[in-house]
Order: C-alpha cells, then sequence, then structure tokens
C-alpha cells in the first residue's frame, strides 16, 4: 500500500470517526434524555419505594445481559474480517444461553423476593426477565453497525424505542399502575428495539452454528465475559449491600441519584465504547498512531466530562428541588458523591480498557478487572459501616486507584501512561475543579428560584471555561473548534 493511499484510508478513518462520534453522541444524549424526562414526570406520581424495588430487580437483569453477550460482540468488533458464519453462530448463542438464564431467574425469583424482604418482586423479576430474550434477537445486528460505525442508524432505531416505551410507562403510571409502570417501560423498549434492528438491518441469520467459529472468537470473548461479569457485579453489588441493609427508599434514592448522575456519565462512556473500540482496533497494527489516536480521545472526552461532572456537582441541589420536588433532596449528597468521585473518571478508565482490548490484550483486562474489584470489594465493606456516604466515599478511592493501575499497563504495552495521561488531564481538572468552586462561593448565599439559579450558574462557570480555555490553549478547546469549522461552517 502506497503513501497516498494509506494517508486516504487514515483520512477516511478520521471521518467516519469523527461522524460516528456525533451520532453516537446523538444517539445516547437523546436516548437518555428521553429517559430523563420520563423519569422527572415518573419520580413526581411514584414513590422512592418503587424506583427502589426496581433497582433491585435491575440487579438482575444486567448481570444477565452482560453473561448473555458474553463479550462474544467484543469480539466480533475487533476480528477483522468476521464471516457470515461467525455472526450466525454468535445469534444462536446469544439466543439459548438467554433462554437459560430466563429459566434460572423463574426458579430463582421466590428466593430473590426472600432476600430482600420484598413480597412482589418475584411476579416483577418474572416478567420483567423476558427482556433478555428480547434482547438476545437484536445483540448481533447492533454490533453489525457498531462496526461498520454505522451509529446513525442506531441513533434512529434507539430513540425511536425508547421514546414510545417512556410514553407507555407515563400512561401506565398515571392509569394507577404503581411500580408496574417501570416494568412496561424496559419491556417496550427492549422488544421495539430489536424490532427495529431486525427491519433496518440487511442482515438475517442462517442455519449455520459453527464450532470453528465458536472456538476462535470465545478465545478472545471469555477474558472479556469474566472482565464484565466481574465489573457488572461489583456495580450492582452496591445497590444489594443498599437494597439488604437498608429500606428500599433508601435504595430509590440511591437509584434516583445514580440514573441523574449517569445521563452525562453514560452518554460520553458508550460513545466512547462504541466508536474508539472499533477504531482502535482498525489501528492495531500501528501502535504510533494508535497512540495519538488515544492521547487525542483522551483530552477531547475529558474536555467535556470533568466540567460537566463538577458543574452538576455545585447545582446539584437547586437541580433536584426542581425536577423531582423535595421528597428526593436525600440524593442530593448522594448524587453529589457520585459525580465527583466515580463519574470524573469513568471516561477515562474505558478510553484506557477499550486500548487494550483493541490490542487483542483481553486477559490483560480480565487480569486488571480482578486485581481492581478485590480491592473495591474490600473497600465497600469497610466503607458500608458509615452508611451509604461511606460506600460512595470506598467507590470514590477505587476509582482513583484504578486510574493509577490501568494507566500503568496502558503505559508498558501502548506507551501513554499514567505520566503522560496526568500531563494531559490536570489541566482540564484543575480548571473545572477551581471554577466549579469560583461558582460555589458566589452564588452559596443567594436566596433566588432553583430554575434561576442553575441558569446562572451553568452560564457562569460555561462561558468562563471556555474563556479560559482559549486564553490558556487547551488543545481540546482547538480539536472541537476545528470540528465545528470542518463540519459546520463552509
Amino acid at each position: 500500500m502506497n503513501t497516498e493511499e494509506t494517508q486516504r484510508n487514515q483520512q477516511n478513518l478520521k471521518n467516519k470517526t469523527i461522524s460516528g462520534m456525533l451520532w453516537s453522541f446523538v444517539e445516547r444524549f437523546g436516548f437518555l434524555s428521553i429517559q430523563f424526562i420520563s423519569n422527572i414526570v415518573l419520580a413526581r406520581i411514584l414513590s422512592p419505594s418503587d424506583f427502589g424495588v426496581m433497582g433491585m430487580i435491575l440487579i438482575f437483569i444486567s448481570l444477565s445481559t452482560v453473561m448473555i453477550d458474553g463479550g462474544l460482540g467484543s469480539a466480533l468488533i475487533q476480528k477483522r474480517a468476521p464471516t457470515n458464519s461467525d455472526y450466525s453462530t454468535i445469534f444462536f448463542c446469544n439466543l439459548i444461553i438467554a433462554i437459560i438464564i430466563y429459566i434460572i431467574l423463574l426458579l430463582s425469583a421466590g428466593y430473590i423476593g426472600i432476600f430482600f424482604h420484598q413480597d412482589q418482586l418475584p411476579i416483577l423479576l418474572k416478567v420483567v426477565g423476558v427482556v433478555l430474550i428480547f434482547d438476545s434477537f437484536g445483540i448481533v445486528q447492533n454490533n453489525i453497525l457498531i462496526k461498520t460505525l454505522d451509529f446513525k442508524k442506531i441513533a434512529r432505531i434507539k430513540i425511536t424505542a425508547a421514546l414510545f416505551s417512556s410514553i407507555a410507562a407515563i400512561i401506565s403510571a398515571y392509569a394507577g399502575l404503581g411500580v408496574w409502570s417501570l416494568v412496561i417501560q424496559n419491556i417496550t423498549n427492549s422488544l421495539l428495539r430489536s424490532f427495529f434492528l431486525w427491519i433496518k438491518t440487511s442482515w438475517k441469520p442462517i442455519a449455520v452454528f459453527s464450532k470453528e467459529s465458536f472456538k476462535e472468537l470465545f478465545g478472545f470473548a471469555s477474558k472479556l465475559l469474566a472482565a464484565s461479569l466481574l465489573s457488572e457485579l461489583y456495580r450492582n453489588f452496591q445497590s444489594v449491600l443498599i437494597g439488604r441493609i437498608f429500606p428500599a427508599k433508601d435504595l430509590g434514592f440511591f437509584t434516583q441519584a445514580r440514573q441523574l448522575e449517569q445521563i452525562p456519565v453514560m452518554t460520553l462512556a458508550t460513545v466512547v465504547n462504541q466508536v474508539t473500540f472499533p477504531v482502535f482496533s482498525e489501528l492495531q497494527n500501528n501502535l504510533d498512531i494508535l497512540r495519538n489516536a488515544l492521547r487525542k480521545s483522551l483530552k477531547s472526552l475529558i474536555y467535556i466530562n470533568f466540567p460537566v461532572m463538577v458543574l452538576l456537582t455545585v447545582i446539584a441541589k437547586p437541580l433536584f428541588l426542581l425536577l423531582f420536588t423535595e421528597k428526593w433532596l436525600p440524593s442530593v449528597p448522594y448524587f453529589q458523591g457520585l459525580c465527583m468521585g466515580f463519574g470524573l473518571l469513568l471516561i477515562v478508565h474505558n478510553t484506557n480498557l477499550n486500548v487494550l482490548k483493541s490490542i487483542g490484550r483481553s486477559d490483560l483486562v480480565l487480569y486488571l478487572e480482578i486485581f481492581k474489584k478485590i480491592i473495591g470489594v474490600g473497600l465497600l465493606f469497610w466503607g458500608i459501616n458509615y452508611g451509604i456516604m461511606g460506600m460512595i466515599a470506598a467507590l470514590a478511592v477505587n476509582s482513583y486507584l484504578e486510574f493509577f493501575i490501568n494507566g500503568f499497563f496502558v503505559g508498558k504495552t501502548v506507551g501513554y501512561g499514567v505520566i503522560n495521561q496526568l500531563r494531559d488531564i490536570l489541566p482540564t481538572f484543575i480548571l473545572s475543579v477551581a471554577l466549579g468552586f469560583f461558582t460555589y462561593f458566589i452564588f452559596r448565599n443567594t436566596s433566588m428560584s432553583s430554575l434561576i439559579s442553575i441558569l446562572l450558574q451553568s452560564a457562569l462557570f460555561g462561558s468562563t471555561y471556555l474563556f479560559m480555555s482559549y486564553i490558556f490553549r487547551i488543545e481540546a478547546f482547538e480539536i472541537y473548534l476545528n470540528i465545528i469549522r470542518s463540519k459546520f461552517i463552509k
């Protein structure tokens, strides 16, 4: 391949990456915005206990979802040229595993209800569990769209499904169905999403189950499965502890705080996972270009995530008052702790792990997850002795430890380690935190409506952040400015 063709391919990949980032952001922001708005309406109708019970159910649904995909989807994306036999094999594998797990949930639902002291939970879990089978029908189609960076189609599918399922949930809540409205929302969203994936993608499974394909893909996927399962177990272990030790309403307050915190965090995190992994996989044979892509991706992502997390921490109280009313104010300290202790660095963790996956080091990803989660569980047991805020503090400590652990091994494999990452991260971190303190102290003794307070603090923080980025010539600011110029300004 000559130099001109190489440059042309790199430029094409760059354009597809930028387009993929934009559409992936549209998909996540649209999806989570719809969920956010519906959550505001539902939170005003339903009780914290309703959200707490659903939070208990989603523990098992999310763990089951990880087991069904089993990292096989990531293996398809990482493989340079998967065949139709590969896709069909994974499709039937996902479906079979989903059916088996659903049967296990049916048989164990009663025991789960006893564990959480919730009489209504078994029947709810049995009904919500059907989403596992619905989801399994669309996993491969979704991965094909991710591999080809067709995030425009993914955005349309997921936003449409989220819109109709949210409408169904709100109507059900007004009809007095209580927690069942949340059940209807989950089932409707899953069913519509898989249906649209089937009719909007050209791929359909063929009657093939190849042992060779499964063996090849599972070799890579098995380690990612174990790593993802450990990560999901750790995340849901937090809710298990709260649900077991504290009343359901306390889990409801924690769940509401986490859901609101995850709107910006998971928007960016999903963009990172969906776009950077296939792009990094394309660059796996050229470490110099891969390292530069990693650096620019990281700086660009934290430039958005850091100030958003800090600003949300500052405006947390008026935000909850405006959106959810006073009955949800106990969620505020949980929300602030999650933003600064967990959400701040999640983007960095995901980006580092995606690099390791893209170069085929799923074994290293697994070993890192085992080590980090052992530390994390120990910290959680220590933190829960001091209540839910103690547990959130433990999450924060573990998150900052993860940065150093992940960065060390990325440095060993790719050459972009902790020192280099800190050098690129610290300017944005310092600027964001400094402006957060500045905004807080200006408005701390003011008396105004929640809406006015949010608007004024956001305007001051945002305008000052952009101005200081220009003054100090923050590289990510220049990157976004160039993208805007090239894409939207003729």
